[in-house]
C-alpha cells in the first residue's frame, strides 16, 4: 500500500488515546480476558492484573483532573456495592475493589505533595501512591526508568520520552505478542485522520504525529491489516 503526501507527519491527526486535549478513561477487569498474557506489557501489565480504572492525561494532570478521577473511582465503588446488595451478595473486600491509576505524561512535585503521594520501593521510580484507603496510584511517565518493563507506558509519553519509546518499540522482534497490535492501532489512527484538514491541527498534534509517523511507516512496510 502506498501513502500520499497527506500522510506525511504534518498531515496526520491521531485521536483516541493520543488526543492532546482529552483525557482517556478506561475501566478494566482482567477476569473477562483470561487468554491475555499481561506479562507481555511489562509494568502496564502488572497494573492491569487486577480490576482498575485507568485515567490517562497526555497534557499533564492538574489538581482538578486528579479530583475528578477519584470521583469516578468512588462512583464505581458505589455502583459495585449497590449491585452486590441487590444480588444479596457479600460486600466486596478492599482487595476486590477496583484500583485507580492516574497516568500522566508528567506530574509536578507540587501536585504530589498536595495529594501526599509517595513512592513505593516495590514499584520503582515514577510511581506514587496515595493513602491505602483511597486505592489510588499515580504514574509520572517522564520519571519512569528506560527499561523494557516500562516501554508500553512510555509510549503514552510526550516529546523525547515518546521518541525514545518508539525507537525501542520498533526494535522489538516481529514475534513480540503486542507489537503487531500497536502497529495496527497506530495505522488505523493515521489512516483515519489523514482525511482531515491539516490546518486544523494544533502544534501539539503536529509534534505528536511527527513522532508517531515511524510506527505508521512500519505498518506500511509490514502490511498489517487495518480495520475498515
Amino acid at each position: 500500500m502506498q501513502h500520499s503526501e497527506s500522510l506525511e507527519p504534518s498531515g496526520i491527526k491521531v485521536n483516541s488515546v493520543f488526543e492532546a486535549a482529552s483525557p482517556v478513561e478506561l475501566f478494566f477487569t482482567p477476569y473477562t480476558t483470561p487468554d491475555v498474557d499481561f506479562t507481555n506489557l511489562g509494568l502496564l501489565g502488572e497494573m492491569v492484573s487486577t480490576p482498575c480504572l485507568l485515567e490517562y492525561f497526555r497534557i499533564p494532570a492538574t489538581e482538578t483532573d486528579v479530583c475528578n478521577s477519584m470521583l469516578q473511582l468512588f462512583n464505581w465503588h458505589r455502583k459495585l456495592d449497590t449491585h452486590a446488595e441487590s444480588e444479596e451478595d457479600d460486600a466486596l473486600s478492599d482487595e476486590e475493589l477496583p484500583y485507580l491509576w492516574i497516568i500522566s505524561s508528567s506530574i509536578s512535585d507540587e501536585l504530589l505533595v498536595e495529594f501526599e503521594a509517595n513512592p513505593a520501593s516495590d514499584w520503582g521510580p515514577g510511581l506514587y501512591f496515595l493513602a491505602s484507603e483511597i486505592n489510588t496510584g499515580m504514574v509520572a511517565i517522564d520519571r519512569l526508568p528506560v527499561t523494557d518493563e516500562t516501554l508500553f507506558l512510555r509510549l503514552l509519553g510526550r516529546g523525547s520520552v515518546l521518541q525514545q519509546a518508539i525507537t525501542e518499540f520498533l526494535a522489538l522482534p516481529a514475534t513480540h505478542p503486542s507489537r503487531k497490535k500497536v502497529i495496527k492501532i497506530a495505522g488505523n489512527w493515521c489512516a483515519e485522520t489523514a482525511k482531515e484538514d491539516v490546518e486544523e491541527l494544533t502544534e501539539e498534534d503536529k509534534e505528536l504525529l511527527k513522532l508517531l509517523f515511524p510506527i505508521y511507516q512500519q505498518w506500511l512496510e509490514e502490511d498489517v491489516e487495518l480495520d475498515e
